[in-house]
């Protein structure tokens, strides 16, 4: 949100604030993987911890259905990775390296899916950030789809969505060979943090890149005539009021 010489709020599309993203990190992400640590010691098998952590994301992602129309993408990643452990946890018997490498195998194919993604019209870094950023707002959306005419901005998602697909992959090689050298009660607490690390980093440069390319690319439009897309932070009044104005 920013103000423009002392007039009303206005909203701009970029990078989606952790503010904003707290919730459904909260809900979507850290509350299943808390659950799936308590559980754990307390079930006979990795699966059956995955299940029961596994039924709080797919509850998150259908309130949030339910509240705002919008599937929930953190928490729809993290439901499916939960998913994908369940699967190698049944088909593999459990493997204990199989299943220190699952959650490394659900990062790699997310990275994957990016590099995929970049043969496509809008790259998925584009869609993941207008869900996180504007939500269900169709002002909001109406902005960020704006954001894509821009000269720059194709280039700089494409980026972005390369960033994140080489920093994915390379955070699951990195936990792979953990897996291999470490027993698995230290990789279990390590690989956490490897995720985390990797996760801040790659949010922290998104958000200075992307800051960076804005003012890169209003130098460059400064002649064109074409600003920046913004829609007022004020919601619209409804109801008899809103029709009396003239």
């Amino acid at each position: 949100m920013a103000e423009q010489g002392g007039a009303e709020p206005v909203w701009e599309p970029g990078a989606p604030s952790l503010r904003n993203m707290a919730p459904s990190m909260i809900g979507g992400a850290a509350v299943p993987l808390a659950v799936y640590f308590l559980v754990r010691p307390h079930v006979r098998s990795d699966a059956t911890a995955l299940i029961i952590a596994g039924i709080f994301p797919a509850v998150w992602v259908v309130i949030q259905w339910l509240r705002e129309r919008r599937i929930d993408p953190i928490g729809m990643i993290t439901l499916f990775g939960f998913l994908a452990g369940v699967g190698a946890s049944e088909l593999l018997g459990g493997n204990a390296l199989v299943l220190k490498v699952r959650d490394s195998a659900f990062t790699a194919l997310f990275g994957i899916a990016c590099l995929i993604s970049l043969a496509s019209r809008r790259p998925m870094m584009f869609h993941i950030g207008k869900a996180l950023s504007a939500g269900t707002d169709p002002r909001r959306q109406a902005a960020y789809d704006e954001l894509w005419e821009l000269p720059p901005a194709p280039g700089v998602f494409r980026r972005i969505t390369v960033m994140w697909a080489v920093g994915l992959m390379a955070e699951a090689a990195a936990r792979v060979l953990l897996a291999l050298a470490l027993p698995t009660g230290v990789f279990l607490a390590v690989s956490p943090a490897v995720f985390g690390v990797t996760f801040a980093v790659l949010f922290g440069v998104t958000v200075v890149y992307s800051r960076r390319a804005r003012r890169l690319g209003e130098e460059m439009l400064a002649d064109t005539g074409v600003t920046y897309p913004s829609v007022s932070d004020v919601e619209p009044a409804v109801g008899p009021i809103a029709q009396a104005r003239p």
